[in-house]
């Protein structure tokens, strides 16, 4: 027999003897734990206390423990939650169930963003009125960087997991398509409509949400949801409808191109619900687990990317802008962003500050967006976006730097603006119904 001294940390930097044969001691030189083991197993010829040793024990396997720790972990933890037994996943979909003040933040959020994002694009315009075109293909492009280096982040941090980023990607393949043939038509449209009209036949999207959504999804709402919806859409337009324009405006919109606008508003419709598609089947595939909104915004605008940029050519000769031109065009763009001035003699004024102030509030409305679509569905996102139209008018009204006075509201704007607040309670009545009258039966009683 041989005889080894191994120091143990533990004991108050004291040693202990051990007397082993030859064969074990590879395995005590192989690990603290080898060791430990080892020791406990000969425990009665050890001159240590049992209880002692048995705190040394627990104390090693710590700082064997402590060791490993670091992002890795992390990331491991939070796929082993949501790979966790049926029982504890739908334990965990409970826990991460929004609650109403959440659902009033997401709401509030959107609101707050939307208004800004239309105030500060129209701001926007002032220096960039001659680069529209330029304005929106630096948006779709540059989000992708944008949103590609959050998603890095949250997955060096561990927020965003291995099998959140194994979502199949087809699917936001389907709605990069969506989105860019719905630029296609829209421009189309756009291009032979009065701009007045533009916001009237946008709230054509709520009919198509709420018949994708029963044929997609089997989102069935109530009769009086339906005519909630119908009251909301009345009141936006009533609210957006010029009030010295009369019936002279719908004598100068022609059908063929208000009939292509309004189906351009189909594919973001589609889109939207193929996204609340993608969150729940994540859900059921992450065992209860949130798909990180991240993740479909990075993909989703990579994929509307790709498909813009096939079109590119069809797109900038819509815009009047021929391809050869386009280069020289795009540096005169970006010439005037910074704050310059291009060839052109564009005036330029309040760039780079305008800019770069809209696409931060545009950044921000689009992750607001899709965090209520995967809060609240694309219904409520889409009636709370027609909320927006009175308020975003009723800001205009007020004295903004670098615009122009905008005319006084008219009595359509009040009538507009009660129909669609009706239309949103009714709406919501399934809600708060049941509340009031079990509020008003406690007070009887």
């Amino acid at each position: 027999m041989a005889s080894i001294r191994l120091p143990v940390q533990a004991v108050r930097h004291s040693c202990v003897h051990l007397h082993v044969c030859k064969p074990c001691r590879s395995y005590l030189s192989a690990s603290g734990r080898g060791v430990l083991n080892t020791l406990s197993s000969f425990s009665p010829s050890l001159p240590v206390r049992q209880s002692l040793l048995g705190d040394n024990v627990a104390y090693a396997q710590q700082r064997f423990a402590g060791r490993h720790q670091g992002v890795k972990s992390r990331r491991l933890k939070s796929a082993a939650k949501a790979s966790s037994n049926p029982g504890s996943a739908s334990r965990y979909t409970e826990e991460r169930r929004p609650s109403n003040a959440y659902l009033a933040l997401s709401i509030l959020a959107v609101v707050i963003c939307a208004v800004a994002n239309r105030v500060l694009h129209k701001m926007a315009l002032v220096p960039l009125g001659n680069y529209v075109f330029f304005l929106a293909q630096l948006q779709t492009f540059g989000y992708v960087a944008v949103y590609f280096g959050i998603l890095f982040w949250r997955y060096r941090a561990g927020i965003v997991t291995q099998p959140m980023l194994d979502t199949p990607k087809k699917q936001f393949l389907l709605i990069g398509a969506l989105e860019a043939a719905s630029s296609i038509l829209g421009f189309i449209g756009a291009a032979k409509l009065p701009g007045v009209t533009l916001p009237l036949f946008s709230q054509t999207i709520m009919f198509w949400q709420i018949g994708l959504g029963y044929l997609l999804l089997g989102k069935k709402l109530a009769p009086v949801q339906f005519a909630g919806a119908a009251v909301v859409t009345a009141g936006a337009c009533a609210a957006a409808w010029p009030s010295a324009a009369g019936s002279s405006l719908l004598a100068q919109v022609d059908p063929v191109y208000a009939a292509i606008f309004v189906a351009s508003m189909f594919f973001p419709a589609l889109a939207t619900i193929f996204k609340e598609r993608i969150f729940a089947s994540a859900k059921q595939r992450l065992n209860g687990q949130s798909l990180d909104i991240f993740v479909v915004n990075s993909f989703g605008s990579a994929a509307q990317a790709l498909f813009v940029f096939l079109m590119l050519p069809v797109m900038s000769s819509l815009r009047g802008i021929p391809l050869s031109g386009l280069p020289a065009y795009i540096k005169q763009g970006t010439t005037c962003l910074m704050g310059g001035s291009p060839s052109c003699g564009s005036d330029c004024a309040g760039a780079p500050m305008l800019p770069f102030l809209y696409i931060l509030f545009n950044l921000a409305f689009n992750i607001a967006a899709l965090n209520l679509l995967k809060t609240a569905g694309n219904v409520v996102q889409t009636l709370v976006m027609s909320s927006m139209v009175p308020l975003t008018i009723f800001v205009f009204t007020l004295s903004l730097p670098y615009l122009p006075p905008a005319p006084p509201l008219g009595p359509n704007f009040w009538v507009g603006t009660v129909v669609l607040v009706v239309g949103l309670l009714t709406f919501n009545s399934p809600q708060w119904r049941p509340a009031l009258q079990k509020k008003l039966q406690s007070k009887a009683a």
